[in-house]
């Protein structure tokens, strides 16, 4: 086994431990470096912990062992990511995470996090040398960055970095001279930035992510519907009435049923949503489009004189107006396994790890917090735009004074 490999596992091993422990305490110091630490820096990161958790902000401390240098990027990655599952598992509108190594000295990654995504505060870099080229230690890094991170979540100023000027000999420990090599004529000054291209790296993926996911805190108003599909006067032409089959059979009466059903649900919602056009719920709009969608194809259907039948569109369940290869597809929301309609390009950006654009629309009437669509108790979460159920039963269901009629009457 090479060296790089047995680094590999063991990191891995570690990423298990903090995802195993993190739901059940905000504070975790490793097993493998909790022995090397003294009392007192225990103590210090206890203390720390504790004065955040009193600040009534969501945190979580991770105190880790070093990192090779060949790790750094990983572990950047890693480190963002889990921050922000922990934030969607908290649901809080801030959460404030911080990763810390412990042997010698503090290198450190710290997030505040929110919708947007993991932010590092102007003040918190992901790595924090002094002019000795070191990091300072854990007990004086932990509680730093922790003030840090209550600061920016708060919007005030952030604390003062921790003072290694040791002049009043007597009053302060010594040990950090020893420590760091430094002269008290010269003491040593804290120098913050992105001071090597691991850390600089890390940043601009951070800044990548942010700007990648900022759709999570907006409502969706892209792509353009109304005018590119005429929607306006699709709806016209789906109130036209709906022929009886000349020469009628179960199947070509169901076809028949389901138009009514299109057609009627068409007329509620538009009737309960007569701003649909111009809403800033962008869900109308792609409710429309699905149903004047399944309005022109069942039609077609009446009118077939072959005997090849055209499938039923699909729509994706997580962006409606996404058509290209719409296939089942297991989803993990809200803590269950659904399986839904994702078109390809979802499932491409789910295949690579990223997490695709979603319909986001108003939590609630006239509110501007974007949620996504299935996160609502509305026709549209609830039939999931046809993952669950037809759309049209589910808005006859949830906005007509009569039940929806599966196979009315003729």
């Amino acid at each position: 086994m090479t060296e790089t490999t047995s680094y590999a596992r063991a990191q891995q091993r570690l990423r298990d431990r903090i995802r195993g422990a993190w739901a059940q305490h905000s504070l975790y110091v490793d097993e493998i470096i909790r022995p090397g630490l003294t009392e007192n820096q225990l103590n210090a990161i206890r203390h720390a912990s504790k004065q955040t958790e009193d600040t009534g902000f969501t945190h979580y401390l991770a105190v880790t062992p070093g990192l090779q240098t060949m790790g750094y990027g990983d572990w950047a990655k890693f480190t963002s990511d889990f921050a922000f599952d922990m934030h969607e598992e908290s649901g809080e509108k801030q959460t404030l995470v911080l990763f810390t190594e412990g042997e010698t000295s503090a290198r450190s990654f710290a997030y505040l996090v929110t919708d947007n995504g993991p932010i590092v505060p102007a003040d918190a870099p992901e790595l924090m040398k002094s002019r000795s080229d070191d990091f300072i230690p854990v007990e004086l890094a932990v509680p730093y960055y922790l003030q840090v991170l209550v600061a920016a979540a708060n919007g005030t100023e952030p604390p003062q970095a921790p003072d290694f000027d040791t002049r009043e000999v007597g009053t302060r420990s010594e040990d950090y001279i020893e420590r760091f090599g430094l002269a008290n004529s010269d003491p040593d000054a804290l120098v913050f930035g992105a001071t090597t291209v691991a850390a600089l790296g890390a940043t601009l993926w951070l800044l990548g992510r942010r700007h990648r996911y900022s759709w999570r805190a907006e409502l969706t108003t892209t792509p353009e519907l109304v005018k590119s599909h005429n929607l306006k006067k699709a709806v016209t032409e789906a109130a036209a009435p709906v022929r009886e089959p000349e020469h009628p059979d179960d199947e070509t009466w169901a076809l028949y049923d389901r138009a009514r059903r299109i057609q009627d649900s068409l007329a509620a919602l538009t009737a309960e949503h007569p701003d649909w056009a111009e809403s800033v719920d962008f869900a109308h709009r792609n409710g429309v489009f699905v149903l004047v969608t399944l309005d022109r194809w069942v039609r077609r259907q009446l009118r077939r004189r072959s005997d090849r039948v055209e499938d039923e569109p699909r729509f994706c369940f997580l962006f409606p107006h996404h058509r290209r290869g719409v296939d089942d597809h297991v989803l993990k929301q809200s803590g269950r396994s659904l399986t839904v309609g994702l078109c390809a390009d979802c499932g491409e950006e789910l295949a690579a790890g990223h997490e695709p654009k979603r319909l986001m629309v108003p939590k609630r009437p006239a509110s501007t917090k974007a949620v996504p669509y299935f996160q609502r108790s509305d026709a549209y979460a609830l039939s999931g735009f046809g993952s669950f159920q037809p759309l049209d039963e589910a808005v006859l269901d949830e906005m007509s004074p009569q039940r929806s009629a599966v196979g009315r009457g003729r």
